[in-house]
């Protein structure tokens, strides 16, 4: 009978997360997973098998995570520019707000080995296609709402989101944190229209109890 595990799998997960969004998938080693957990290296096969094993269900687990954002996004209430908001700057807010600013591994991962592994490539595909169609979901509730501009093509600006967040992503890690927000926008004020605009300042001031630094106010009420 085999010995009963002495440590919590899913913290190594966790561990192995942190560690490739660091290091890279090709700089990271066994080594530094089992120091990042504190685990044996035996424990580490015992459970995992090999290191590729590790990262496809550290990667799997944490694209995953985004689901319930996702819902989050399509099902909120507030104006399609402040859901916008909420996404890139709330991601950008909280890679800043970390002293590594390591950021996202699903996009570190994307940018190091590109459509290199196959493997990979099944499951961040996946995930990319469910964040465009979130994005485009967004943007049309908002077109029909008079919040984003109405001749933006949803699909194509769905995926300009999506690039936006991950060249951010990479910005953040050494631009200051201002700059990073004053982009993401500048970005996301250009999607909408005059009412789209008011409705963002609103709606930020609404939450946060101040008016949102950087961001135009239009008084036109032309929904254009």
């Amino acid at each position: 009978m085999g010995r009963k595990k002495s440590f919590d799998e899913q913290a190594v997960i966790n561990a192995a997360i942190a560690v490739f969004s660091e290091h890279g998938y090709t700089g990271t080693d066994v080594g530094l997973v089992c120091e990042r957990a504190d685990i044996g290296r035996s424990s580490f096969y015992n459970t995992f098998e090999s290191l590729d094993a590790l990262f496809l269900r550290a990667l799997r687990e944490y694209t995953a995570s985004g689901i319930p954002l996702r819902e989050e996004l399509r099902t909120g209430a507030a104006p399609a520019p402040a859901l916008i908001m909420h996404r890139l700057g709330g991601e950008l807010a909280k890679q800043c707000e970390d002293d590594q600013r390591i950021g996202c591994l699903s996009a570190n991962t994307a940018a190091e080995l590109g459509r290199e592994i196959d493997a990979v490539c099944t499951i961040l595909d996946p995930d990319r296609q469910a964040w465009l169609e979130t994005y485009r979901i967004v943007l049309e509730r908002g077109q029909i709402e008079g919040h984003i501009r109405s001749e933006l093509d949803a699909g194509v600006h769905a995926e300009l989101i999506h690039s936006v967040l991950a060249g951010l992503r990479v910005a953040a890690r050494v631009m200051p944190a201002e700059n990073v927000q004053a982009q993401a926008t500048a970005f996301i004020a250009g999607l909408c229209t005059p009412a789209g605009l008011t409705a963002l300042h609103d709606h930020t001031a609404a939450s946060t109890g101040i008016d949102s630094p950087g961001l135009p106010v239009s008084t036109e009420s032309s929904p254009q």
